[in-house]
């Protein structure tokens, strides 16, 4: 390293202070991340058989046995694709089954759920696509127990059960058990503290705790399993996929700012990646995240696009 006199050392220290700042307050305008993530994207991934074309990519998802899964609105291929790590096809399913594909989720069983907003109903999956369970009633929008209006996303409790935002109609989170058992709900229109502008993507921690990434209100909520208020981030950016992952911090896509952001439990941002553009490795019009327990990591685009991006 050369010689830095001390006006020079002095300004470059300031720099990385008000950098350090912004980050707690406004960090999508932080154009260099305090830590190189160390991810870079898989060129090639993945490989479609000929004559497939993605539309729309809404949703993507991981399980433990290394099955990658792609989600999408097109209809020049099926809407449910696996791969495996390679890019590999492993199966697909789900031609005219869906009103709206919106996102997907893999279990602890390892099985898929299926969100679709357009139909308000979600879909349990097997990994081989057989319709194993159904919440919601097809093509009937509601607000009580057993109907949705154009659901989101879905998360799931430590407990077995799981928590569906809700969504694009309705302004709220529904909470049900293991069985399907309706539990209650909380939220409503609005911009105040428990209240939704658009609920758009849900995810847990091993404490219980929900986070809602409430997108056109730029900003996280997080609250008890019951769905009290504790607190939000409003520092991030504008979240359309929120994930905890094994590494025990959470991961953000946030489209128009074109990065993927990685922060503790306590909302500190400890680096970001991604950049403008539609090209490999740039970030722009991501919709939702997923993350392996190998940390690899997958990104949705609305414009037809799928990217993994792997640690160097």
């Amino acid at each position: 390293m050369g010689f830095v006199d001390g006006p020079l050392r002095e300004a470059l220290e300031k720099e990385a202070e008000g950098a350090e700042e912004l980050l707690k307050v406004r960090a999508w305008e932080v154009e260099e991340s305090p830590t190189d993530l160390g991810y870079r994207p898989v060129d090639g991934w993945p490989r479609l058989p000929e004559g497939w074309r993605l539309g729309q990519v809404v949703g993507v998802a991981t399980d433990s046995r290394g099955r990658y899964y792609i989600y999408h609105r097109g209809d020049q291929a099926p809407p449910i694709i696996c791969f495996d790590r390679e890019g590999e096809l492993i199966a697909s399913w789900g031609e005219g089954s869906f009103g709206r594909p919106h996102m997907i989720k893999c279990d602890r069983g390892d099985n898929l759920w299926a969100v679709d907003d357009g139909g308000h109903v979600l879909y349990l999956y097997s990994p081989r696509g057989e319709v194993l369970r159904t919440l919601g009633a097809k093509d009937a929008p509601g607000e009580d127990g057993g109907h949705f209006n154009r659901p989101t996303d879905i998360a799931f409790g430590q407990d077995g059960g799981f928590y569906v935002s809700d969504g694009y109609g309705n302004r709220r989170v529904a909470r049900f058990d293991g069985d399907l058992r309706f539990l209650g709900q909380w939220g409503s229109e609005g911009e105040g503290e428990g209240q939704f502008v658009l609920p758009h993507a849900v995810t847990t921690d091993p404490e219980g705790l929900v986070y809602v990434a409430d997108r056109t209100k730029w900003r996280v909520e997080v609250f008890t399993p019951e769905g009290s208020f504790l607190g939000q981030w409003t520092h991030i950016g504008k979240p359309y996929g929120i994930v905890y992952a094994e590494d025990g911090c959470f991961y953000v896509c946030d489209g128009d700012n074109a990065r993927v952001t990685k922060l503790d439990g306590s909302g500190r941002i400890a680096g970001f990646f991604g950049e403008k553009g539609n090209g490999p490795g740039q970030l722009s019009t991501a919709h939702d995240i997923a993350v392996a327990d190998n940390g690899d990591i997958l990104t949705a685009h609305l414009d037809g696009r799928v990217q993994l991006f792997s640690l160097i």
